[in-house]
């Protein structure tokens, strides 16, 4: 081979890495753009999440607040209803209770009354069955036969 052609060739080959190289450079400058760009918008987006997540945990914690308070003041009005309803429902059976208590006393009293009067009675029948057998026994000891 001449040395011209070598000469030739190798020019020629260096153009050519030359021209790789400027290709190569060029790549990678645009690639390692296009990654900056990437990671930005990544960035851009992530923050952008962030703040929309942390606007929706307040948005939350607002609502669950205000539900909290809610919630408070329909137990502190369900309380007071059943207080009341409670305390109708005492009085009332307070007076049920003593209304059926009054009853049974007088039942009891009557009762008692009539256990007495029947003792009364029952002693009376007693003192005159008494009586009647004493004066049997006497008209037996006299030996005359009884009247009855």
């Amino acid at each position: 081979m001449r040395r011209a052609d070598l000469a030739e060739r190798i020019d020629t080959v260096e153009h050519r890495m030359g021209s790789v190289e400027q290709r190569l450079d060029a790549s990678y400058a645009s690639l390692s753009t296009q990654i900056l760009q990437s990671r930005r918008e990544n960035d851009d987006a992530h923050l952008a999440m962030r703040t929309e997540f942390s606007e929706g945990m307040s948005t939350l914690r607002g609502e669950f607040t205000a539900m909290r308070a809610d919630v408070a003041g329909e137990f502190k009005a369900v309380r007071t209803e059943v207080a009341g309803e409670f305390k109708a429902v005492r009085a009332e059976v307070a007076e049920q209770f003593a209304a059926t208590q009054a009853v049974t006393l007088s039942r009891f009293e009557k009762l008692e009354t009539a256990l007495a009067d029947g003792l009364k009675e029952t002693r009376r029948f007693m003192m005159i069955l008494h009586e009647d057998l004493l004066s049997r026994i006497a008209l037996i000891g006299e030996g005359r036969p009884s009247s009855s």
